[in-house]
């Protein structure tokens, strides 16, 4: 059989949030309301992984974040770049994630290699089964003049003094590690079933990477995920994808869930759509269309 080779290409994401979240004390991974595409960042199983009617050999995504744009402060910007193929048995990729704050100057950088083995052939079975395991780096930085501290109070005046000294100590502005993070995934995907349920789980940052640029030490988090849901061939134009994700990180925990759809106008042209809840933070809403190989998506939190 002819083997078809197509191009997943998805193309500037753009995220506008407009709600300000709480932060903690706790060290902890952005997020992305898009984790359909950015599949590299939650399980490293989903490398290769694609749907059997695709038929593609490979997959590249581009994507952006901005984020808090209506608070009338510098938005956070998040960008990624990642691809991944299928040889034989084996799926390989290579992910590269920026998160940088809008304020404060700290900026997050990951570059991971990313690497699946399928247990079970989906070309084969109707049971698709893989695992996963990404090595990589990943590099922290911070300006510390962008900061203000308790001891630059200016006693006379009462208020902060960028020009007084902080007291503060840095061995330097930036912390390069060794990052590693583990998955596994399934999926039934039986030719002609209405229905295609899928479960994953993963863990992140195994190696507990020490990302402090002072003296003392704090050990990035684990991060657990937990990925299910199911796909379901509504008709011969319609599907529904109803998900749900569920993170947990330090005393952390992010909750997820929301459908993504699909409409055929022709062959090879869907409109997609989609609503989600990120629980206890916002709705996302997800509006798009794939025309031949290339697929385009906005998101709105």
């Amino acid at each position: 059989m002819k083997n078809i080779t197509k191009i997943l290409i998805i193309a500037v994401m753009l995220i506008l949030n407009f709600k300000l979240q709480t932060s903690n004390l706790y060290a902890q991974d952005f997020h992305v309301s898009q984790f359909d595409v950015l599949t590299l960042y939650y399980n490293p199983a989903l490398t290769a992984v694609y749907d059997k009617n695709d038929e593609a050999d490979y997959k590249a995504f581009l994507t952006h974040r901005s984020q808090w744009n209506s608070l009338g402060i510098k938005p956070f910007k998040t960008y990624s770049l990642g691809f991944d193929m299928r040889h034989n048995r084996f799926g390989m990729g290579a992910l590269l994630l920026n998160n940088r704050s809008g304020m404060g100057g700290f900026n997050s950088f990951n570059f991971l290699l990313s690497g699946s083995y399928f247990i079970i052939e989906d070309a084969q079975s109707p049971h698709t089964l893989t695992a996963g395991l990404q090595m990589g780096l990943l590099n922290k930085s911070v300006n510390p003049d962008s900061y203000l501290f308790e001891s630059q109070l200016n006693s006379v005046t009462n208020t902060l003094d960028e020009n007084m000294s902080s007291g503060e100590a840095y061995n330097s502005n930036s912390k390069l590690n060794f990052d590693a993070n583990i998955g596994i995934f399934y999926r039934y995907n039986e030719e002609g079933e209405w229905y295609q349920p899928f479960i994953g789980f993963s863990i992140y940052h195994i190696t507990r990477p020490n990302e402090s640029i002072t003296s003392t030490s704090s050990n990035l988090p684990m991060r657990f995920n937990l990925n299910f849901g199911s796909k379901f061939i509504v008709s011969e134009k319609v599907t529904l994808t109803p998900n749900i994700l569920y993170m947990y990180q330090a005393k952390a925990t992010e909750f997820n869930m929301g459908f993504l759809g699909t409409y055929k106008i022709k062959d090879e042209n869907d409109i997609i759509y989609g609503l989600a809840y990120r629980w206890d933070d916002a709705f996302i809403m997800n509006l798009g269309f794939r025309k031949d190989n290339i697929t385009f998506r906005m998101s709105y939190d």
